[in-house]
């Protein structure tokens, strides 16, 4: 491109910032040094950190009730608060955590927060030396698990942020793989703290996991940049999430991850309960309630490859239409009610649309932020916040979902003890409070579908994959395209094809792209004329 139709031509946007010589200084990181290996060490980190996080998380399910109840004197109700306020924590943090990687960094954020999650797993295996004092036993209790819902809000939210950033071609694909280890963790941790447990004592599977978090900051320090080194790392001024609230589609957004998330959640408290209404035991009951995890691991590889036919506002609103499926299955409002098979694939079904909703959320909250935050400066920002709105989200849905589930179950009468050999009557009495609970989780779920599809953009989505099903064509790209470049700017002087060229609908959340006007066409751009 010649100089004069630079100046005849105004660019609708900026591909990748070209850096001044300042700045180019400063902007030492190159990641040329990992391409090419059989497995890439920050994302084998990312991914071995995350699983054990959730470990750690899962893992006292087993056995830390019956030291609570059973030596300690607490209720159920406070065991059930120990467990609720872990995801509260992240909730409430992850309201600020945006600005902490403002002030702090990305990198001191992820060591800080190793540190803590080591120190509150040796606070939780010490407890069973705290059970002659009730009341220390539940501060300690509360006080970890808080702070322990708070680390992991922080390591999810940069690790998640890191993704555009080292694999800005491969997002969906990287994000489906800490997905599965975020799903693995969850679903083995019982298993490992259990086996640990058994063979060691209460205390050793804390302190084998603390042991970890504290070798984990090795590999984090050497393999990841220094943020003075990201050209999208600015320490100008706080984040501005509240302006998050201010868009609606944004809003809706939440909404949909977080019902979706209640969709596995909500029945938790009551589940094993109502599988004593079918003769099955605990253990079986604990196993089937694994079936929406292993069906989450199996689909969470296969939503990339379905993202490149349809748009992700389609996926996210099919997922709320599957998960609500999936729970009336569970407890049908037709016919005499549920049985065992029914329960099952209504389980199958909540596992596949958790897949569905997950996997696209952060770079949807991104494109929908676009709009709102105006500020050029925070535009590089952008999966910070998307991150921390969807650790935020997912946790709502942890939080309210036992704790909202749980009540209404009561509210129908269906705190009644089954073991044994109930009688009929108490039987049936069971049942139509389990039936009448997931009814209300039905109609909240309505309520998120029905909004996302209006004011989500999700209307869009069902169009377009109508059109593209009855045309056989792909589906029209979103407006705010952009296009994207790894972190290293001195490393391919190859030509960007159409084929480098992505639109907004993958590559929204990069903190490398720099919007400076909504594109209506896709450009190609040449290194060299710039």
């Amino acid at each position: 491109m010649s100089s004069d139709q630079q100046g005849d031509q105004k660019p609708l946007m900026q591909p990748f910032s070209v850096l001044e010589p300042e700045d180019k200084k400063e902007s030492t990181y190159n990641s040329s040094k990992f391409e090419g290996k059989c497995v890439d060490p920050r994302l084998m980190t990312f991914c071995i950190t995350n699983f054990v996080i959730n470990v750690g998380i899962s893992q006292i399910a087993p056995f830390y009730p019956g030291l609570a109840a059973d030596k300690a004197g607490l209720s159920y109700s406070q065991i059930g608060l120990v467990f609720s306020i872990n995801p509260l924590g992240s909730i409430l943090f992850s309201f600020v955590i945006g600005s902490f990687i403002q002030v702090w960094g990305r990198k001191k954020c992820l060591m800080i927060a190793l540190v803590v999650q080591s120190s509150v797993q040796i606070l939780f295996g010490c407890l069973n030396f705290m059970t002659d004092n009730k009341a220390l036993f539940f501060s300690m209790s509360l006080i970890s698990r808080f702070f322990q819902g708070m680390s992991r809000s922080v390591y999810s939210t940069v690790t998640f942020a890191y993704v555009p950033i080292f694999w800005p071609g491969e997002f969906q694909k990287k994000l489906a793989i800490m997905e599965t280890m975020t799903a693995l963790g969850l679903l083995f941790g019982p298993m490992i703290g259990s086996v640990l447990n058994y063979a060691f004592g209460y205390s050793i599977p804390f302190f084998v996991i603390a042991i970890f978090f504290l070798c984990a900051e090795i590999p984090t320090y050497t393999q990841l940049p220094p943020d003075s080194t990201m050209k999208s790392f600015e320490k100008k001024k706080k984040l501005p999430i509240g302006k998050a609230f201010t868009s609606i589609k944004v809003i809706v957004t939440i909404m949909n991850v977080m019902s979706i998330t209640a969709g596995y959640t909500y029945f938790n408290p009551f589940f094993v309960n109502h599988m004593q209404s079918f003769g099955i035991s605990e253990n079986i009951a604990a196993f089937i309630l694994t079936i929406p995890a292993i069906f989450y691991i199996g689909m969470v590889n296969i939503i990339p490859k379905i993202g490149k036919y349809v748009k992700k506002t389609f996926m996210m609103s099919l997922a709320l239409v599957v998960c609500f499926s999936g729970n009336m299955l569970e407890a049908p409002f037709w016919g005499e009610g549920n049985t065992l098979a029914s329960v099952i694939i209504g389980l199958i079904l909540v596992g596949v649309s958790q897949s569905f909703s997950m996997i696209p959320s952060i770079p949807q909250i991104s494109e929908f932020l676009a709009p709102v935050v105006t500020d050029p400066q925070f535009k590089n920002n952008l999966t910070d916040m998307a991150s921390a709105l969807f650790i935020m989200s997912m946790g709502c849905g942890s939080l309210v979902g036992p704790l909202l589930g749980g009540s209404v179950y009561d509210g129908f009468g269906g705190n009644v003890n089954l073991s044994g050999s109930p009688p009929q009557e108490l039987i049936d009495q069971e049942r139509e409070a389990f039936r009448g609970a997931m009814i209300c989780l039905g109609l909240w779920q309505l309520i998120a579908a029905t909004l996302f599809f209006f004011f989500g953009d999700g209307y869009k989505g069902w169009s377009d994959c109508c059109r593209t099903c009855s045309t056989g064509q792909q589906p029209p790209q979103d407006e705010g395209q952009q296009l994207t470049k790894p972190l290293n700017d001195d490393t391919s002087d190859d030509v960007m094809s159409d084929n480098d060229t992505l639109s907004s609908e993958a590559s929204v959340g990069n903190d490398n792209d720099l919007l400076q006007g909504p594109p209506k066409k896709t450009i190609t751009i040449r290194k060299e004329a710039l």
